[in-house]
């Protein structure tokens, strides 16, 4: 019998395990107000982001706020690239926003029973937080000063 050394059995393990991570799909359930995709913290796809800027829209017509539609969409892109279920550590901040639990869970919030990684729930918050004047909770905010 060949003897096959421990560092090319635990590589051998690693590609095993990668392999299969990358055709799982994800065990979250799906929801009527989220976009399904198979692993919710990889890169959105441009279907999804379309469906990000059609709910923009519509949060900005139920919720005005003075900045463009482009703008939320540049907040949402520097906090999140789009990935609803990204965490910062950091915070942990978590989703499209990055909302704290705090923050996501006060009674301002309208949509806190949906839950922070539901996209549709973050961005119909976003858009009532900015009609009351809350930009200046998201540090992107400051950084898509030029955004139309």
């Amino acid at each position: 019998m060949r003897h096959i050394p421990r560092r090319a059995l635990a590589l051998s393990a690693l590609v095993i395990t990668l392999a299969a991570c990358s055709t799982a799909t994800s065990s979250m359930p799906e929801s009527t107000a989220t976009v399904p995709i198979a692993d919710p913290r990889a890169p959105a796809s441009e279907a999804t982001l379309a469906q990000y800027r059609s709910w923009i829209a519509e949060a900005r017509a139920k919720h005005p706020y003075p900045e463009s539609e482009a703008r939320m969409y540049a907040v949402m892109m520097c906090e999140s690239t789009g990935r609803v279920a990204v965490v910062n550590p950091a915070g942990p901040y978590t989703g499209l926003f990055q909302y704290v639990a705090n923050t996501w869970n006060d009674a301002w919030n309208i949509y806190r029973s949906a839950g922070m990684l539901d996209a549709k729930a973050q961005i119909f918050a976003t858009a009532l937080a900015w009609s009351r004047n809350m930009q200046n909770h998201w540090g992107c905010y400051m950084k898509t000063a030029s955004t139309p």
